[in-house]
């Protein structure tokens, strides 16, 4: 059965809600759909995820529970340059 779930971001200061959400069958889709988001969004821009720090994003249902959240911290990845040979 699909549910409609809502994706917050929330810090120490403000609380961005999600007003609109999305239809997915289970949470498990819902968790891989973060996953892939937060993935393509930092390797797509690097000053995106540094913006990132401090804020977790908060699943909940249309009840408002929530049912997992990502701390967004844990998914900001230092920008690498690849290794030089000499």
């Amino acid at each position: 059965m699909s549910a409609r779930l809502y994706f917050d971001l929330v810090d120490t200061h403000q609380s961005i809600p999600d007003r609109e959400g999305i239809e997915v069958d289970d949470v498990d889709q819902a968790k891989v759909a973060v996953a892939e988001m937060l993935e393509e969004h930092r390797q797509g821009d690097a000053s995106t995820a540094r913006e990132w720090s401090g804020w977790t994003l908060s699943v909940r249902d249309g009840a408002g529970h929530v049912l997992f959240s990502v701390d967004l911290d844990s998914h900001v990845q230092p920008h690498r340059q690849p290794l030089r040979r000499s």
